[in-house]
């Protein structure tokens, strides 16, 4: 339970609740100009993450040869904007920001170009720029006249399936073990459920993976209780600035003695130098392999949203919290996550008793077991927030569609953000943040942003001494989703 100081300060924490998002507004964003961010570490090593691995290959409109990555093949009629490039970071696997408003019809035709040749046939006037993003490959800013104005992020295709890959769900009974049902489909075991009863496999080809299908449908009857695929989950970020004017270099954050609560962070992997929280941060937990590979010295997802989380606790005046933070960590450095890596992480929150799971990732896909992975939690009275997405396609994006889940989206100036996917929002709440990282002031906007402060003020309220349930009522009563 909270003290009576505490009690004070969450009371007005949510009566201040507008002012303090107000503040956390373009008031305080300066440009990248006024102060430079670090220089991220550079690896000379060109490696390239799974995602830009997996998304070399062919979409509706546009191709890409193994054998010359750094060429495209396009044909493309009369496609909006959006469409072109979202179809165009699924092939290169860049990460692309477009300055909001900006669209036009895309008429192209072309074969084996380069990509600075490719570029102004597809975006005509408008103008570019391609940059390194570290190891994670290169980053395309689309603009008219300032590059700074790319701040809407585009997601990739996320409506397939990962390549080759598939989650195989084993019944009650079965006595097969992960290893021997890769011998019998000639699959690589990538994880496997606490339990044993889940796993997802990798495949050398289309035909493998084919093959290994005909396998296991013998055995349905059994040992296999369903054949899944699994698909993409990635941060549904806004491109970061920096901002330092007036601002001080915040106090340490200090842990409380005593019960604290519980919140789930799935997310990015993070750093631990750099920051102001250290001692109210659990240990991670890793759900991927892949999550410190190209980690810059950059913020990552997680970085922005825990420092978030934090700089919104101390604006009430929190100094020292009794609420703690668990980081599960499902992405790459990239952002880029899949849906078997969140279920396992879920199903750990819920087994450990955390009340509140905060998921600030999307996908497009509804995935069968990550909806069963929620469904345990839920009904082990876990709150789960997860976040709508970025853009305003009004499709529904999951884990934040899925039932037993409170999608949130974004606030800007007391309306709905322009960049703000409404589709599945239970709650809205302001999408503009500052967090300190590594002695600079940093700027973060987007729906993950919402769905963290939704999680930082359930979890308060249930420190507060009232029931996950309630707290997650509470929460909606003040912030809800109107359209």
């Amino acid at each position: 339970m909270m003290g009576l100081t505490t009690q004070h300060r969450y009371r007005n924490l949510i009566a201040c609740a507008a002012v303090i998002f107000g503040l956390m507004s373009a008031a305080w964003l300066t440009s990248a100009s006024d102060t430079a961010p670090k220089t991220p570490v550079k690896d000379s090593a060109k490696e390239e993450t799974t995602l830009s691995q997996a998304f070399r290959k062919s979409t509706e409109l546009f191709s890409q040869s193994a054998n010359a990555p750094d060429k495209l093949d396009a044909t493309i009629q009369e496609a909006p904007l959006r469409t072109v490039l979202r179809q165009l970071s699924t092939v290169t696997g860049w990460r692309i920001f477009i300055e909001p408003g900006l669209s036009r019809s895309v008429n192209a035709k072309f074969k084996n170009l380069p990509s600075h040749e490719a570029l102004p046939l597809i975006l005509g006037s408008l103008n570019y720029a391609l940059v390194s993003d570290g190891k994670n490959g290169q980053r395309l800013l689309v603009f008219q006249k300032d590059q700074k104005a790319a701040t809407e992020f585009v997601r990739p295709d996320l409506s397939k399936p990962i390549p080759n890959e598939l989650i195989v769900v084993l019944k009650k009974g079965s006595q097969l073990t992960p290893d021997e049902i890769a011998k019998l489909i000639g699959g690589k075991v990538l994880s496997v459920s606490k339990d044993g009863k889940a796993i997802r496999f990798s495949f050398e080809s289309e035909d493998a993976l084919a093959e290994a299908k005909e396998a296991l449908a013998k055995l349905l009857k059994t040992d296999v209780d369903s054949i899944q695929d699994n698909y993409y989950v990635v941060s549904p970020e806004a491109a970061l600035s920096v901002a330092s004017r007036g601002l001080s270099t915040p106090k340490n954050m200090t842990a409380l003695p005593g019960d604290a609560t519980t919140i789930a962070m799935i997310d990015s992997a993070l750093h631990l130098d750099g920051i102001n929280y250290s001692d109210v941060l659990l240990d991670a937990v890793y759900f991927t392999a892949d999550a410190d590979r190209g980690l810059a010295s950059s913020p990552s997802h997680a970085d922005s949203m825990l420092g978030s989380s934090i700089t919104f606790l101390q604006s009430a005046g929190y100094d020292g919290l009794d609420i703690r933070y668990l980081p599960l960590v499902v992405t790459d450095a990239s952002g880029t996550g899949d849906a078997f890596s969140v279920a396992q992480a879920i199903l750990y929150a819920s087994n450990a008793g955390v009340p509140v799971i905060n998921i600030p990732l999307c996908g497009d896909v509804y995935s069968p077991y990550l909806a069963d992975a929620i469904n345990v939690a839920s009904r082990n009275g876990a709150i789960i927030y997860a976040a709508t997405g970025n853009e305003p396609t009004n499709q529904p994006t999951y884990p934040a569609s899925y039932n037993g889940v409170i999608g949130v989206t974004a606030l800007e100036n007391g309306r709905i953000a322009p960049y703000a996917n409404e589709k599945g929002a239970d709650a809205a709440l302001a999408g503009t943040a500052l967090f300190h990282y590594d002695g600079y002031w940093y700027v973060t906007s987007g729906t993950s942003v919402s769905t963290t402060y939704a999680s930082t003020l359930t979890a308060l309220e249930v420190q507060n001494g009232k029931t996950p349930a309630d707290a997650q009522e509470s929460l909606l009563g003040k912030f809800p989703y109107r359209k």
